[in-house]
């Protein structure tokens, strides 16, 4: 027996992008079912979400809700983790928060898209964030949004240590999110509060969980999006075994940048060479090129160094923290487009306390020239995709700039007061060569599991755009993504922050356009 559902608006994802746009349709007072794969614990009120989603203390690693992924980066295929739950990667990560520099976005524009510049986009940030700390705040910053955000400022002797190297650079303090031109050090915001990640499938569901508009399907798959002609006209899933065909008016894609072009793939739309290896033909496919190109992410390299003496005797475990460096000389103007940072975390990714011996620091490239492509193989939603970031040749410029990130910020932690915290580098060993080095950078290259750009926004005649600036698929009527897959290129800075702001805003012109 096939169950039937029908809604407004049907909503595939019920990560950041998914909670936002439910609960702003809902709240519309359209009719909105929200599928998604993972589980569902309900109401924050109930007690029902589980440790490791609502402590801050674990960052993903370990967890049970994650999708199984693998992506090729540098010479290694690796785990690229995805929140499979309700709150979607948000649940999972390590909950930094903050938007990337103005000319990020304004840049956009250059996609042939309107609206989606810095200042189009600040009322929507302000409309999420919640900044609790206001000290050295930017002043663009939100202070009354939905989401509580907190800066970390461990009190103890390293950070302290840690600013007065910056200062001998004659580096200042600023806002994560500051101004274009502004270099300095800052501590990385968080949307966290109490202690407690602020999942938005809390902070946002719990408003419309009552709502009699408002259906949740956890636990499903969707199999397959139907459509004839220029119209989506619903969804097969299937949950709990059971086979179910849901039509909706509109369907909205917020399945992320891995969910999003896997499942237009699968639908039939995409690629003509994928669309022709999966046996479609052309009554049955829609040629959209861009769908699972254009994949960015941060990527960068986490090194280690031994822990002095001195560190051993005066370090306070229960009092870690990120500190992050931007320069100048990082951005684009030199072709290096890099962040510097130090953390001192002692919680393993499980949440528990640990007495590590190493003091970790990272660099990461914000903003990769290269571009790679996530693509199925099968029509079995069993299966997972192909995803190849095409990262990490030795001749590659972002290689480069990795390395130039590495050499920067080893001589900057032997150099000054923090030095004091380290004896010998641990991993890699001082005594590797040129060709050592840049084998090790190959082999241990990490993602900071920030995708972008698989179904990125673009002019109509633009080949590789896959979505309007409205969110609506290129060749149909009421088919939309609102999640971070339309990113046409990836912003310098955490990403959660503006994935909430699209799915704002894209909700709100939806709601415009069909109300």
């Amino acid at each position: 027996m096939v169950l039937k559902f029908s809604s407004d608006i049907v909503i595939v994802g019920a990560g950041t992008s998914g909670c936002v746009a439910a609960t702003r349709l809902v709240g519309a007072g359209f009719k909105v079912i929200l599928i998604d794969a993972g589980p569902d614990f309900g109401h924050s009120d109930q007690g029902n979400w589980p440790n490791e989603i609502t402590n801050e203390k674990f960052m993903g690693e370990d967890t049970s809700f994650d999708w199984g992924y693998t992506a090729q980066l540098g010479l290694k295929e690796k785990r690229y983790l995805r929140g499979k739950v309700f709150g979607g990667s948000s649940a999972i990560n390590a909950s930094g928060i903050n938007w990337g520099l103005k000319s990020d976005y304004d840049r956009w524009s250059e996609y042939g898209i309107e609206g989606w510049q810095f200042n189009d986009l600040l009322p929507y940030f302000h409309k999420v964030e919640n900044l609790q700390d206001l000290e050295n705040a930017d002043a663009e910053r939100g202070t009354n949004g939905q989401i509580r955000v907190t800066r970390q400022n461990p009190d103890q002797e390293y950070f302290k240590d840690f600013e007065k190297s910056c200062k001998k650079l004659d580096l200042d303090y600023i806002d994560a999110s500051g101004p274009e031109s502004a270099q300095g050090y800052g501590y990385v915001t968080r949307n966290v509060s109490d202690g407690i990640r602020q999942n938005p499938a809390q902070s946002y569901l719990d408003e419309i969980r009552l709502n009699k508009n408002f259906t949740i399907l956890d636990m499903s798959e969707v199999i397959n999006i139907n459509w004839h002609d220029n119209r989506a006209t619903g969804l097969e899933i299937t949950r709990k075994g059971e086979l179910i065909n849901i039509k909706s008016s509109q369907i909205i894609l917020c399945a992320g940048a891995v969910g999003s072009p896997i499942l237009l793939q699968r639908s039939g739309i995409g690629p003509r060479h994928i669309l022709d290896k999966l046996g479609f033909n052309a009554n049955n496919s829609k040629v959209l090129n861009g769908v699972g190109e254009n994949l960015q992410d941060h990527f960068g390299i986490r090194y280690s160094f031994k822990a002095s003496p001195y560190a051993l005797k005066n370090i306070q475990w229960d009092k870690g923290g990120s500190i992050r460096i931007r320069l100048k000389q990082f951005q684009e103007d030199t072709g290096h487009n890099l962040t510097f940072s130090s953390a001192l975390s002692p919680f393993a990714s499980n949440g528990k306390t640990t007495a590590s011996k190493f003091f970790h620091s990272i660099v990461w490239l914000v903003q990769p020239r290269s571009k790679g492509n996530i693509f199925i193989n099968s029509k079995d939603n069993s299966l997972n995709p192909t995803i190849n970031f095409n990262f990490g040749s030795s001749h590659d410029e972002d290689i480069k700039s990795i390395l130039y990130g590495l050499e920067w910020s080893r001589e900057f932690v032997q150099s000054g007061p923090i030095n004091k915290w380290i004896s010998n580098m641990h991993i890699p060993s001082d005594h590797c060569n040129a060709a050592e080095l840049m084998n090790w950078i190959q082999n241990n290259l990490s993602f900071y599991y920030h995708m972008v750009g698989t179904c990125r926004m673009g002019a109509q005649n633009d080949p590789q755009s896959v979505v309007n600036d409205q969110g609506l698929v290129n060749g149909f009527d009421n088919l939309y993504i609102f999640d971070a897959s339309v990113m046409p290129k990836i912003p310098r800075g955490m990403l959660n922050l503006t994935v909430f702001a699209i799915a704002e805003k894209m909700s709100s012109m939806l709601i415009q356009s069909i109300g």
